[in-house]
């Protein structure tokens, strides 16, 4: 296998550590993570497929060394808001492209896979990297059920890809233990905890030489894919979300010295408990 075409899978997600707690309570109330409760919070990327699109990036230059041939193509199943991102991945040596589905995939892991793999089809990819998991809620169903559309094996937990050959040597990871096994593309590799988690950043003259550069927009009909018949076809159906209280009911122990403060923590609270004891 002199020449490779990988494929990599990816999502922008609300950053989810700059909600607030408000914030999750109206995404619960609209049945979405990432509806209108989130829409003006800023995008990242799913930190797992940060990580697929980083491997796909060092697995290139490492048969570049060996004078190999790869190409890149990166994909998401997304609106407008993962056009800088695409942008970004074209400085890095990506095509790109994007697929708009039209409907909200939230909790729909069997339609996302079924555009994912004709994505992966029309793209072309003997490789497929997707992340393992993508944000609260997630299945992590998705590359397992790519890979069963594709009819191709899926390797979860990998966290490192290396060409061995005219094949690929993966590490992985299986309960507290990471192994290593050589296969042969075509395959799907779900990243999970990759040692190498940040995406490099391209340099100035990468991002003006792709600043004309045009990103791939697909439907589903372009890909052959009914969504609305795949969403009545998931196996279960959200109903509902809800904020979960964790907060503490708590008092405050009055009195003018910790010794008094003692007693009436004694007499109030723990005298009483003490005495069934």
């Amino acid at each position: 296998m002199t020449a490779l075409r990988i494929a990599v899978g990816f999502k922008v997600t609300p950053d989810y550590e700059a909600l607030r707690p408000a914030d999750w309570a109206r995404a619960a109330t609209g049945h979405s993570a990432h509806g209108e409760a989130v829409r003006y919070v800023r995008r990242v990327f799913n930190v797992f497929d940060e990580a697929a699109l980083e491997l796909a990036l060092r697995l290139r230059d490492a048969r570049a060394e060996r004078g190999l041939e790869t190409s890149l193509v990166a994909f998401s199943v997304a609106g407008r808001e993962a056009d800088p991102f695409l942008v970004t991945l074209q400085a890095l040596g990506y095509e790109g492209a994007r697929v708009e589905p039209d409907a909200d995939l939230d909790f729909a892991p069997a339609a996302t896979a079924e555009l994912v793999a004709a994505a992966t089809r029309r793209l072309g990819g003997e490789v497929l990297l997707l992340g393992s998991r993508c944000g609260p809620g997630d299945t992590g169903l998705v590359p397992f059920l790519a890979a069963e559309a594709l009819g191709r094996p899926n390797l979860p937990g990998v966290t490192a890809v290396e060409p061995a050959a005219d094949r690929l040597r993966v590490t992985f990871s299986a309960g507290d233990r990471a192994l290593r096994a050589t296969i042969t593309p075509p395959c799907v590799l779900a990243v999970g905890n990759a040692l190498v988690s940040m995406l490099r950043v391209p340099t100035l003259k990468d991002r003006l030489a792709v600043r004309d550069s045009v990103i791939t927009t697909l439907t589903p009909e372009d890909l052959g894919v009914d969504v609305p018949a795949a969403l009545s076809r998931e196996p279960s159906a959200l109903v509902g979300l809800e904020t979960i209280d964790r907060s503490r009911a708590g008092v405050v122990v009055g009195g003018a010295t910790p010794g008094e403060e003692a007693r009436a923590l004694y007499e109030e609270h723990l005298r009483a408990r003490l005495e069934r004891i």
